[in-house]
């Protein structure tokens, strides 16, 4: 991992993971910065050939979990029972308050591509134990506008006098960008005391940030917590396609314990126990 420091920018290249048959940029966490706003993790998959196969079913507890597509078409199922579907646009939202088990699977007759990222959101501490819920937001009930050379998809927050529709705990923003060639984009931060972050998803030439920091694909920047307005500049042919995240800082302690993230250590065990235990329900025989 390469990273630099400019003005008080953290910048850094991805790590790389696996989740099941997929390799993914995985630009959070990472060991120096563990989380932005309440997000405490950001994978990249694709695009590529759609797995045909269905993700194991596994727990999640103390985090919302969301998959964004931009190409392809997904089921989510869950051990409450929940069905739903998306394409293009649109975004699985699963809060996991005390512990639910789901999996996807890629609708490989309706979309050969899949590409997007999976993002989990820190809850309150006081929220970890609540009730799981779930719902399948589709691209058409995200804001979407054009300004500047630049179209905006607004997930979650309140940005640019839109509001998102993804229910986050934790007040913040999640806005998928895509800046033409050779085109500059200036943004205002909307919120003071909100941390904030930027994810290069795709750029031919790279893009530049305020003027001074090169970022390519797979790149990520932590932005100083002042910090109340960035300009985005497009870099030659191509477009760039770039997620900005950020919101109230997550609640401390984070403890990961795989699929879990808790404010400690004896928390991640009794979701352990509880999952072992089937009072996270079960799905498609796990965990017995």
């Amino acid at each position: 991992m390469t990273r630099s420091h400019s003005n008080q920018k953290t910048v850094w290249e991805a790590d790389t993971a696996s989740v099941g048959p997929v390799k993914v940029f995985r630009p959070l966490p990472n060991s120096l910065v563990k989380s932005i706003g309440p997000f405490v993790m950001l994978d990249h998959f694709g695009p590529m050939p759609a797995p045909s196969e269905k993700l194991p079913a596994h727990p999640h507890a103390g985090i919302e979990v969301m998959t964004y597509l931009m190409e392809g078409a997904n089921e989510h199922t869950d051990s409450l029972g929940n069905i739903g579907r998306i394409g293009p646009g649109g975004t699985q939202w699963m809060r996991s308050g005390r512990g639910i088990l789901h999996t996807e699977r890629n609708l490989t007759d309706l979309a050969p591509t899949f590409h997007g990222l999976q993002i989990w959101a820190r809850l309150p501490i006081a929220e970890q134990d609540s009730e799981p819920d779930y719902r399948a937001i589709q691209a058409d009930e995200q804001p979407v506008w054009r300004r500047d050379g630049s179209n905006f998809r607004l997930l979650a927050g309140e940005f640019e006098d839109r509001v998102g529709p993804i229910p986050l705990a934790i007040p913040s923003i999640m806005c998928h960008l895509t800046l033409d060639a050779n085109s500059t984009l200036d943004i205002a931060l909307p919120t003071r005391g909100y941390e904030y972050g930027i994810y290069v998803i795709d750029a031919t030439n790279g893009i530049v940030l305020d003027d001074n920091q090169a970022m390519a694909r797979g790149t990520m920047a932590s932005l100083p917590p002042d910090t109340t307005s960035i300009r985005l500049a497009c870099c030659g042919a191509g477009v760039a396609n770039v997620f900005l995240l950020g919101g109230q800082a997550a609640p401390q302690p984070l403890h990961f314990g795989g699929p879990f993230v808790l404010d400690s250590q004896e928390a991640l065990t009794k979701a352990q126990r509880r999952y072992l235990s089937g009072a996270m329900g079960t799905l498609d025989g796990v965990p017995f």
